[in-house]
């Protein structure tokens, strides 16, 4: 009976430790840092440029150079 307890217990614990970060993440943006590059969602700094189709920046967190589709998205 323990030893179920105990693999409950791990269980539990490991399910918090990864997605409390992630829940945080997409609810209040926290951990930008360290989540941002999931799907290729990035975020553009101040600073834009038309090349003449899109719009264009860099990311943030990393510095990638970055574009944005019809619908705003940055990729």
């Amino acid at each position: 009976m323990t030893d179920v307890l105990i693999v409950i217990g791990i269980v539990v614990g490991l399910s918090f430790i990864i997605f409390t970060p992630i829940i945080l993440y997409l609810k209040f943006g926290w951990f930008k840092v360290f989540y941002h590059d999931v799907l290729q969602w990035h975020e553009p700094i101040d600073k834009e440029w038309f090349n003449g189709c899109t719009f264009c920046s860099n990311c943030k967190y990393c510095g990638t150079e970055i574009m944005q589709d019809s619908q705003g998205n940055w990729f």
